[in-house]
């Protein structure tokens, strides 16, 4: 008898033990897709959700094309973030993301930005008050197809063509102007704001009539649970809250 009430509290004791466990023992794993101007900001989404949810993120960078290129050629993630629509709604459509899952999570704002603390305004190109510009290939970046239908509003575009330096991405782009290669860059806001501090230079925000609107959306590619609720922090309001310190507008 004594035997047996020992077995007893014995099992008591490990179920109050097993109650008592943090839940982030049972975290699950998610790896995600993201697009490079949107790094900072995921590093940032990472940590605050890691700390609430005890799931544990994996980011892996690079540009959209990049990323969509390995997710079609077979390479697994849970969730892919990407800086335009096509990509995310051509995956949608051939059947390789979980359907209804594709959102906007932000909405990208275009800058002329410069390390050198000049001022800065759409009179510094209409005056020809530089030498060198970077933009990101329109042909590959949505960034870079905002540029050139700014420069086009401001009738540009085909005389600037020996003063622009084309970046196939948008860190390379970045780079240009940082390492003082071009006199200034045509670039994401998020590439120089990281939550209250701001990229050294002086930058002037384009206006946003001047460029169709730069639609970031996301897609879920798996069922993961730990990737779902990623998806539900992005929409909620912590989550918001962080994408709009970083540079971005928020959709509706």
């Amino acid at each position: 008898m004594k035997a047996l009430l020992s077995k007893i509290r014995h099992l008591a004791a490990s179920l109050l033990l097993f109650s008592t466990v943090s839940p982030f023992v049972f975290g699950g794993q998610v790896s995600i897709a993201v697009t490079s101007n949107f790094d900072f900001t995921s590093e940032y989404l990472k940590k605050e959700f890691e700390s609430r949810s005890g799931h544990e993120i994996k980011l892996t960078h690079g540009s959209s094309g990049q990323l969509f290129d390995r997710i079609m050629g077979g390479e697994q993630f849970d969730l892919f973030l990407s800086d335009d629509i096509q990509r995310p709604s051509t995956l949608e459509s051939s059947g390789r993301s979980i359907p209804g899952s594709r959102f906007t999570y932000a909405l990208g704002k275009l800058v002329l930005w410069s390390v050198n603390s000049k001022q800065l305004n759409e009179n510094t190109l209409l005056n020809r008050d530089f030498e060198l510009l970077a933009v990101t290939n329109p042909r590959l970046s949505p960034y870079g197809h905002a540029a050139e239908q700014f420069l086009s509003h401001l009738e540009l575009w085909d005389s600037l063509q020996e003063q622009i330096v084309m970046g196939p991405n948008i860190g390379q782009t970045y780079h240009f102007a940082i390492s003082g290669d071009v006199d200034m860059a045509l670039i994401p806001f998020s590439q120089i704001v990281y939550g209250r501090y701001l990229q050294a230079g002086t930058f002037w925000t384009v206006p946003e009539s001047y460029y169709s609107p730069i639609e970031q959306q996301a897609v879920l590619l798996t069922d993961n649970s730990a990737a779902v609720a990623f998806l539900d922090f992005l929409k909620g309001n912590t989550g918001r809250q962080i994408i709009s310190a970083n540079g971005f507008n928020l959709p509706k």
